[in-house]
């Protein structure tokens, strides 16, 4: 049961970081305010795993 947790913790990291990279490609773009929650420095990474409570 650990290593199921801990291996679904890894790829959503994982996949965090592959989004912050995709976007600083220039691949997808966030088009919420400037007070949104995913514009703060850390958890911008997590904006395309958490899709959701965005302001437009």
């Amino acid at each position: 049961m650990r290593r199921l947790v801990l291996g679904l913790a890894f790829a959503y990291l994982l996949f965090a970081v592959i989004g912050r990279f995709v976007e600083g490609m220039g691949a997808v773009r966030c088009d919420c305010t400037e007070s949104c929650w995913c514009k703060r420095p850390v958890l911008s990474t997590f904006r395309w795993v958490a899709p959701v409570g965005h302001r437009s």
